[in-house]
């Protein structure tokens, strides 16, 4: 005969097992991007902790929930005003290190309300081109490619204005592994993300501060990391 308590609780998730998958992945990518890299300055050190363990603690609460992860990463969200994807922006720079990137983002897919916020992600396809110095020592230029699931906590502060925090962890391809002053070793890499910023509230147009750290898992050492602070503008028709 089946125990009653072990029946309700067999079925009392159902998405769970497709939520599981994609958070063990983003987990799996934010532990590994934790491995450290190389000594990073406290501000730099500080806003990388902050992007992966924001990042682990937002796929925690959407699993919990038992929010619609895995449709909205496959399906995304075709629903309301405008274009399903539209374009962001982002540029930024280290000590010695400048990149600016475009992609196209898809519109933002609603997950789950937790204290006031609400919680959905954004996917962002994103190529981009990175100088450095013209004294240092390894490659001067290199591109790289990278598919990130941008999360954002949002926050109406006006009518039709909304504030946010932005998380991110997703895999990037990097042409030169050696560039700058900086040996990375392979060509691939994490990109972790963090970020503060302001918007419309039927998702138009956002504009904010971006950070972004890009290192391995330590796959192959020497593993210098990137930190790169800048700004982030999306526009969607």
């Amino acid at each position: 005969m089946r125990h009653p308590a072990k029946s309700a609780r067999a079925g009392a998730c159902p998405r769970l097992p497709d939520a599981l998958r994609a958070g063990l992945v983003a987990a799996s990518l934010a532990l590994g991007a934790a491995v450290p890299a190389h000594a990073e300055s406290s501000s730099g050190s500080a806003l990388k902790n902050t992007a992966i363990a924001g990042t682990v603690a937002t796929w925690a609460v959407a699993l919990w929930r038992g929010a619609p992860v895995g449709d909205c990463l496959v399906q995304g969200n075709s629903s309301g005003p405008g274009a399903d994807w539209g374009l962001r922006v982002q540029a930024g720079k280290d000590a010695e290190l400048k990149y600016a990137s475009l992609g196209a983002e898809r519109r933002e897919c609603f997950l789950t309300n937790a204290g006031g916020f609400s919680l959905d992600v954004a996917p962002v396809v994103a190529a981009g081109f990175w100088d450095a110095d013209s004294q240092s020592l390894y490659s001067h230029k290199a591109w790289d490619v990278s598919y990130v699931p941008m999360m954002h906590w949002r926050y109406p502060v006006a009518q039709h204005t909304r504030i946010d925090f932005e998380f991110g962890i997703g895999p990037t391809y990097l042409s030169e592994p050696d560039i700058g002053d900086r040996r990375k070793s392979t060509s691939f890499q994490f990109s972790d993300h963090f970020g503060i910023g302001l918007g419309s509230a039927d998702g138009h147009w956002r504009v904010g501060f971006a950070f972004r750290h890009v290192s391995n898992l330590s796959i192959k050492t020497p593993n210098a990391a990137v930190d790169f602070k800048g700004i982030a503008i999306e526009w969607r028709p």
